[in-house]
C-alpha cells in the first residue's frame, strides 16, 4: 500500500463512524429514557405535588416501551417513504412536545402519556439510525459502526444516571430538550444510498456514497453491487401479505424475533429501569454513585466490544455474554432468596453481592446482548423486507421490554425477587441452544451474501418474480408457497 493511500484509507474509516455517531443520537436518547425510570421512580414518588401511588409509578415507567411499541409501527412507514435520515430530522421536534408534556404537569396520567409520546419518538429515530448505519457501512467494518447505537445507548443511560444522582425528576427530563439540537448535524450529512437506489435516485446516491467513502476513492463497483440489488427488488412487486410464507422473509424473522425475546427477558428492562429500587438497603455504598458505576461499566463494555466485535464474531458474543448473565442472575437471585428466608442479618457479610452482581450483569449485556440482536436485525433482512422486518424487530422488542417492566413487581409479588432473578436465568439457558443451534454467523460477509443465504433455491428468486399485484388471484403465486420448492 502507498504512503498516500493509507490516510485516505484512515479518513474513510473515521468518516464511516463519525456520520454513524452523529446518526446515533436517537439511540443516545433512548439509553437516556431506558435509565430515566431508575432515578425518577423514587424521585415521583417523593414528590407531593404529584401523589403518585405505587401503581402510578409502575405504569409512568413503563410508559417508554408502550411508545416505543407503537412507534415501531409508525416508524416503518416514515423509513421507507422519508427516509432514514429523513426520518430523524422529521421526528426530532417532536422530543420537546413529549417532554414539555411530561414536566408541566402534576398529574400522573398526563406525566405517562408524555412518556408515551417520548417512546414513540426514541424508537422512530433508533430504528431509522440502526438501518441507517447499517447501510453506510462497509462490510469489513459493519458490524463495528453498527454498534454506535449501542454506545450511544448506554451512553445516554450512563449521563441520566449521572445527572439523576443529583437532580429531581423534572429537571432529569428536561436535559433532554438538548437532544433535538443535537440531531441538527445530520443536515449535513448524506441520506442512505441504499435508501436512495430503491427510489431511483442514481446521481443522489452516486454523490451520497462518495461524500462517504471519500471524493478520490473509486466507488462504482459497491454502487454498482448495490445499484444491482435494488434493481432486482424493485423489479419484484409490491410486499403481498402472503409473502410472510416466503422462506426469504420468514427465514430471518423466525431467527430474529427470538433472539429480541432472548435481548429481553435476558432481565435488562427489570435491571435498567429498577436499578435504585433494587440496590435500595442492598448496597453498602450510596445507591446514586453505585448506578453511576454500573452505567460506566456498560459503556466501557459497549466500546470494548464495538472494536471486536468484527473479529469476535455475532454467535460467540451472544454465548459468552449470555453465560455471564446468567452467573450474575443466579448470585442475584441467591442474595434475595437468603435475605428473604433467613432474615436480613444473614446476608450482611455478602452485602456486597447485589451491587456485584449487577456490575457483572451491566459489563456481560454490553458484551453481546445489548448490540448483536440489533446488528443481525439490520444484517439478516433481505433488502426487498428490510423496512418491515426493521419494524418487526422493534414493535417486538418493545412490546417485550413493556411485559418485562410491567410484569416484574408482580414477579416479585409473587415468586419472590429471586425467583425473578433465577426465571430471567432459565430463560437464558434455553436461549444459548437456540443460538447455538440456529443462527448464523454473519461476521464479514456482504448484505448480498446473506439475503442469499436465506433463499430457499435458486428457483425462488424466479417464484418472487411471479408473484404480480394481482397477488392470490394469480395461480402462478401458488408456487411461493408450495412445500415441493
Amino acid at each position: 500500500m502507498s504512503k498516500s493511500s493509507s490516510p485516505m484509507k484512515f479518513k474513510n474509516v473515521f468518516w464511516q463512524f463519525f456520520v454513524a455517531a452523529c446518526a446515533s443520537v436517537g439511540s443516545f436518547a433512548l439509553g437516556y429514557d431506558d435509565g430515566w425510570g431508575s432515578p425518577a421512580g423514587p424521585s415521583i414518588r417523593d414528590d407531593l405535588s404529584v401523589n403518585a401511588t405505587a401503581t402510578d409509578i409502575d405504569w409512568i415507567v413503563s410508559g417508554i416501551p408502550i411508545g416505543s411499541t407503537i412507534g415501531a409501527v409508525l416508524a416503518f412507514v416514515s423509513t421507507n417513504y422519508v427516509g432514514r435520515r429523513g426520518t430523524m430530522l422529521l421526528i426530532s421536534p417532536f422530543y420537546i412536545l413529549a417532554h414539555l408534556l411530561t414536566v408541566l404537569t402534576t398529574s400522573p396520567t398526563q406525566i405517562f402519556i408524555g412518556r408515551i409520546l417520548t417512546g414513540m419518538v426514541d424508537i422512530s429515530t433508533t430504528m431509522a439510525s440502526q438501518i441507517y448505519t447499517s447501510e453506510i457501512a462497509t462490510p469489513e467494518l459493519r458490524g463495528a459502526v453498527s454498534s454506535l447505537p449501542s454506545v450511544a445507548l448506554a451512553l445516554g443511560v450512563l449521563v441520566c444516571y449521572v445527572i439523576g444522582a443529583f437532580v429531581d425528576w423534572r429537571v432529569l427530563t428536561l436535559c433532554q430538550l438538548a437532544f433535538p439540537i443535537a440531531y441538527l448535524s445530520m443536515w449535513f450529512h448524506p441520506e442512505s444510498p441504499v435508501w436512495l437506489l430503491k427510489k431511483g435516485r442514481v446521481d443522489d446516491a452516486q454523490k451520497a456514497l462518495k461524500r462517504l467513502r471519500g471524493q478520490d476513492t473509486d466507488i462504482s463497483e459497491e454502487l454498482f453491487r448495490i445499484k444491482e440489488n435494488c434493481d432486482r427488488e424493485a423489479a419484484k412487486p409490491k410486499f403481498h401479505i402472503r409473502e410472510i410464507l416466503v422462506p426469504l422473509f420468514f427465514h430471518p424473522v423466525l431467527l430474529v424475533v427470538p433472539l429480541v425475546f432472548l435481548q429481553m427477558f435476558s432481565g435488562y428492562g427489570a435491571v435498567v429501569y429498577n436499578s435504585v429500587t433494587i440496590l435500595e438497603g442492598n448496597s453498602p455504598i450510596d445507591v446514586g454513585i453505585a448506578t453511576i458505576i454500573l452505567a460506566l461499566c456498560l459503556v466501557v463494555a459497549v466500546l470494548i466490544v464495538s472494536i471486536f466485535i468484527d473479529s469476535l464474531g455475532r454467535k460467540a458474543l451472544m454465548l459468552t455474554s449470555g453465560l455471564i448473565i446468567k452467573i450474575s442472575l443466579l448470585a442475584l437471585g441467591t442474595y434475595f432468596y437468603l435475605r428473604d428466608t433467613y432474615g436480613p442479618e444473614s446476608v450482611e457479610h455478602i452485602s456486597w453481592l447485589p451491587f456485584a452482581s449487577l456490575v457483572v450483569f451491566y459489563t456481560s449485556y454490553a458484551g453481546g446482548y445489548s448490540s448483536v440482536p440489533y446488528i443481525m436485525l439490520a444484517e439478516l433482512s433481505p433488502v426487498r423486507y428490510r423496512d418491515i422486518m426493521g419494524s418487526i424487530g422493534y414493535f417486538s422488542s418493545n412490546l417485550l421490554i413493556f411485559v418485562v417492566v410491567r410484569t416484574f413487581p408482580e414477579l416479585q409479588k409473587s415468586i419472590g425477587d429471586h425467583g425473578a432473578f433465577w426465571l430471567y436465568a432459565c430463560i437464558l439457558a434455553v436461549g444459548a441452544v437456540f443460538v447455538i443451534v440456529f443462527i448464523p454467523e454473519t461476521k464479514g460477509k456482504t448484505l448480498e451474501d446473506i439475503e442469499y443465504f436465506f433463499k430457499k433455491s435458486p428457483d425462488q428468486e424466479l417464484e418472487l418474480d411471479l408473484v404480480d399485484k394481482k397477488g392470490i388471484d394469480n395461480p402462478v403465486c401458488l408456487n411461493v408457497f408450495s412445500t415441493d420448492n
